[in-house]
């Protein structure tokens, strides 16, 4: 299971999100000011690089927008609209990775900077894959508009990166609403109401798809950009949190101490005077992210023994063995073995 998550006492929904809401709402002829005057909001807010508004706001604004246009399923239309390059350069990392599954990944490190409240995980059985959102505070529920919203834009946005019609089956909490006839063409599979969560549950293949757009050196750089944004939003989290999502990436392995440190704006010096004073020391939290990987990396079985001893910095097979038996107690390929 891959997670990440951050949770804040405010939650906040990216400004592109009320873009996005503003492009439906006009199909009915309500102006932008009509939409976000209650809020104290203009145009030239949402347009600021990074601007986030707090969760409430925005559920506001929805329950304003279906106010005026009277149509209870806008989270639909949301999306439909939603495309990748809303979400910035977490967007653009995304649309250039190799894979679906890899694009998945990107968005799994980096959904919830910097302070929204919201999970994303996924989790392979056997042949399945299950893709999952949820809240770690009670209370920011997601409500039946925000799911709508958000399960079909990133159903939208994952056909629109492969480039194919996918399938699957989608699960969501809440109950069957009474207009769900007139979008019941925009589910790609079966839709199960009521459900105990909102998500997905597809063949794991499909993670294997490849991207349309894939391109291996701008995906380095877009990556960076992305670790670059982490480090500088912070949001509420320790030191520690945000040094465990800066020092590996999936693709290039681990960051030394001194690019941490650069992209914390701190010296490597300062850096580890900060994590000692959190009861932490750089060279221990990275052993124990690269046991974390290791597990991980072997239970979904996309790369070799040896693709993943490199990827985690070791000099030979023999020595990430001998490592990994001394965390787990059996050698990687007895557990590469194991049913799942």
């Amino acid at each position: 299971m891959t997670t990440v998550s951050i949770v804040s006492s405010q939650p906040t929904v990216p400004g592109a999100y009320v873009l996005l809401l503003i492009d439906v709402v006009e199909r009915w002829d309500v102006t932008v000011e009509q939409l976000l005057s209650e809020e104290g909001l203009a145009l030239e807010d949402l347009l600021r690089s990074g601007f986030r508004l707090p969760r409430e706001s925005f559920s506001r604004l929805i329950q304003r927008a279906i106010s005026l246009t009277g149509e209870p399923g806008i989270g639909f239309l949301l999306g439909v609209q939603m495309r990748v390059s809303c979400h910035g350069v977490v967007g653009q990392a995304a649309m250039v990775a190799k894979t679906l599954g890899e694009a998945l990944d990107i968005a799994i490190a980096y959904f919830g900077v910097p302070s929204s409240d919201l999970e994303l995980c996924l989790e392979r059985e056997g042949g399945k894959a299950r893709l999952s959102l949820s809240e770690k505070d009670g209370r920011y529920q997601l409500g039946g508009v925000g799911a709508q919203f958000l399960l079909t834009g990133f159903a939208s946005m994952a056909e629109a990166l492969t480039g194919r019609k996918l399938s699957g089956e989608g699960v969501v909490r809440f109950p069957k609403p009474p207009y769900m006839h007139r979008f019941e063409h925009l589910i790609a599979g079966r839709l199960t109401f009521g459900g105990e969560f909102n998500g997905f549950i597809f063949d794991a293949s499909i993670l294997d798809y490849p991207l349309v757009m894939a391109d291996p050196v701008a995906a380095r750089i877009a990556r960076e950009q992305c670790k670059e944004e982490l480090g500088r939003l912070g949001g509420g989290r320790t030191l520690m949190q945000q040094v465990r999502d800066l020092a590996f990436d999936e693709e290039l392995g681990f960051a030394s101490i001194e690019e941490v440190a650069g992209k914390l704006n701190v010296t490597p010096r300062t850096l580890q005077r900060r994590l000692q004073a959190e009861g932490v020391v750089f060279r221990e939290l990275v052993e124990s992210i690269r046991q974390q990987h290791a597990r991980r990396l072997l239970a979904v079985r996309q790369k070799s023994i040896g693709q993943v001893s490199d990827l985690l910095g070791y000099s030979d097979v023999t020595n990430f063995s001998r490592a990994f038996r001394r965390w787990t107690g059996c050698s990687p390929r007895d557990y590469m073995k194991a049913p799942d």
